[in-house]
């Protein structure tokens, strides 16, 4: 069952850094079934621009963060029901990204199928010179059932 308390909306979680490797970023363009070179060969990067290989546009979620305050998920029957990105500076090997989420918002409506809890988490990532490079929003959708 979701469990969150709408007192903590707005509260960030301490950001959690991870270091982006250049194996990271060759693997999700892989896995993206990406061709360009800039992906995969630090000159080519290097020469369209990069300080290194750059993160495909959706590398940020795979990023952690703590936990956000106040809201403990299910471990099953949530619907992911948004994503959206907003970009900023690129993501490159060798960068220091610190994500932190917040509880954005909660709504809770009643469904076909009962009860919904509507749930937006919020995520920003800054690099080592403090400067934004995603801001994501994740709407979660639980099943509450009939209350």
């Amino acid at each position: 069952m979701l469990q969150v308390d709408a007192e903590w909306i707005g509260e960030r979680a301490a950001p959690r850094a991870t270091e982006i490797e250049k194996g990271a970023i060759r693997q999700f363009a892989l896995a993206l079934g990406e061709s360009d070179p800039v992906y995969f060969d630090e000159e080519i990067a290097r020469r369209a621009g990069y300080r290194s290989l750059p993160a495909p546009p959706t590398f940020p979620a795979t990023l952690p963060s703590n936990p956000v305050p106040g809201l403990k998920l299910p471990r099953a029957g949530l619907i992911h029901g948004e994503q959206q990105f907003v970009y900023g500076a690129p993501i490159c090997a060798g960068d220091v990204i610190r994500v932190s989420a917040w509880l954005e918002n909660v709504k809770v409506r009643r469904g076909s199928r009962g009860i919904m809890s509507i749930v937006t988490i919020a995520r920003e990532g800054v690099n080592q010179e403090d400067v934004m490079v995603f801001q994501a929003r994740s709407v979660l959708i639980a099943n509450e059932g009939e209350i």
